[in-house]
Parts: structure tokens; C-alpha cells; sequence
């Protein structure tokens, strides 16, 4: 083989490596992530905002390892972890804030939100911190349940603080991502529904 023929399979070889290292920027074997939604609760019986009855001032916190956007999960043996391409659409404190002001919003009973003054006299304090937001899987890493769980107060000026356990344990009949949404959906709705009865 003459210098020219060496030179032209040298930059073959070398062509070939740009392009297949090329052509991994723009494909790859992990999934795309998918983000997932959740509605607030509506009961139907809404009244505008202009005739609710109480301003009040949500606050949301969790507990550690539940600051994510992630879709987690947690196992028998305590394990959290989280579901590979499946993502909420923000992190879990302000989406359960928002979910927990409009579905408060929608009863008509309350003007919520989170940038009231909370010196003045005619508005109460809703403090939450959710406890539980993730899916529980069996020994087979199956998702078998939902389990969702927030604790908090209400205090108005006026009276004596009130204690809130908010909580639910779905069950996942269909394990397809839509469907651990819909269980995550279902206890979203039943901890509003215990919240709106809980308040007065």
C-alpha cells in the first residue's frame, strides 16, 4: 500500500469516528421525559371570589427527600427512588400549593393565595406539610398503591387553632403511567375534600 492509499484509509477511519461520535449528541437510548399534570378539586358548587367569606394564607412544606419534581416511589425495605422518565410539571411543594389554593379557591368559601399580610386581623394562616406524595411498590418493584399524606393548621385571629390530617391510601389497578396518575389524582381530591370539611 503507497502513501496516498494509507493517507485516504486514515481519513476514513477518521470520518467514520467523527460521525458515530456525532450521531450520539443526537440520539440516545434513554426515554424522553414526560411531564404529568394534576387538576385541583372541584366540588361544583363554586361561588365567585367575590363573595368568599374568608382570606387566608397557604403555606406548603415537605418533609426531606419529597423536594422534587420527580414521580417517587417507595419500597417494602424503605427504599425511595423515583420513576425513570416520568416527571410532575414543578416541584412538589409548589404544586401541591397551587393545587391547595385553587381547589380552595373553587369551593367559593375562601380567597387563598400566599401573598396576603397575615398582621391583619381578617386573615387565617393555613400551614401544610406533606408527609407522603409517592407510590409504594411490592417485592417485585410493581407499583401496588398511592399513598398521600399532609398534616396542618388553621388559625385564625379570632379563635383556636385547628389540627389537620389529611390522607389517603389508593389502590393502582392499572400500573401504566396513566393510570398511577389517576391514583395520584384520586388522593389529591380526597385529602381536598377531608381539608374543605376539616375547616369551618
Amino acid at each position: 500500500m503507497n502513501k496516498a492509499s494509507r493517507l485516504l484509509v486514515s481519513c476514513a477511519v477518521v470520518m467514520s469516528f467523527l460521525l458515530s461520535a456525532c450521531s450520539g449528541l443526537t440520539s440516545s437510548d434513554k426515554p424522553a421525559t414526560r411531564i404529568w399534570w394534576l387538576e385541583p378539586y372541584s366540588s361544583g358548587t363554586s361561588t365567585s371570589l367575590a363573595e368568599a367569606e374568608t382570606s387566608l394564607e397557604v403555606t406548603v412544606r415537605v418533609v426531606p427527600g419529597l423536594d422534587s419534581d420527580k414521580i417517587l416511589t417507595l419500597s417494602g425495605a424503605a427504599q425511595l427512588n423515583y420513576i425513570a422518565g416520568a416527571q410532575w410539571a414543578d416541584n412538589l411543594p409548589e404544586l401541591v400549593q397551587s393545587l391547595t389554593v385553587r381547589s380552595l379557591q373553587a369551593s367559593g368559601r375562601f380567597e387563598a393565595g400566599n401573598d396576603f399580610t397575615v398582621e391583619d386581623p381578617g386573615v387565617c394562616e393555613l400551614e401544610l406539610e406533606v408527609r407522603e406524595f409517592f407510590a409504594r411498590t411490592d417485592s417485585t418493584q410493581q407499583v401496588s398503591s398511592v399513598q398521600v399524606e399532609m398534616q396542618g393548621r388553621y388559625h385564625c385571629k379570632t379563635g383556636e387553632p385547628i389540627r389537620l390530617q389529611l390522607g389517603a391510601s389508593i389502590t393502582v389497578n392499572d400500573e401504566s403511567m396513566s393510570g398511577i396518575v389517576a391514583a395520584f389524582q384520586t388522593g389529591v381530591d380526597v385529602m381536598m375534600k377531608q381539608l374543605l370539611r376539616q375547616l369551618p
